[in-house]
């Protein structure tokens, strides 16, 4: 395993999911559905285009970023909640668990299928 593919890997999941979503907001509605549905697919892509890029020993890699991503947004929502309501992290879970674990699983699936379709093209030299 390359570190340097890793590293490419990881920095191509993060700046593929930073222009999907800036894709997504200039051109989506804002509904609660939707920006849910939305962290799931762009998780995906993300992800498989990082593990595409890295090969393989990309999926720890890709999770640990999305729970550190998730970590800092649970953060940022409970500071901004936490002056009027006391205990605003049930609230918080509530409105968040179907994009964090949706998204949780659409980053394994999308950089497990990201490195199984380029070990499958490695296994099936180019007709010529």
């Amino acid at each position: 395993m390359s570190s340097t593919r890793l590293w490419l890997g990881i920095v191509i999941l993060i700046a593929t999911a930073f222009l999907f979503y800036n894709v997504a907001n200039a051109f989506l509605a804002d509904s609660v559905e939707q920006i849910g549905l939305r962290s799931v697919v762009i998780a995906l892509l993300s992800a498989f285009a990082g593990g595409i890029v890295a090969r393989n020993g990309f999926v720890l890699p890709a999770i640990a970023l999305w729970l550190a991503l998730w970590t800092v947004t649970v953060y940022f929502l409970y500071a901004i909640a936490a002056p009027v309501d006391p205990n605003p992290l049930p609230g918080i879970a509530r409105h968040n668990w179907a994009a964090f674990l949706g998204s949780g699983v659409a980053t394994i699936v999308g950089a497990q299928l990201g490195q199984a379709l380029v070990k499958k093209r490695a296994s099936h030299p180019a007709a010529t």
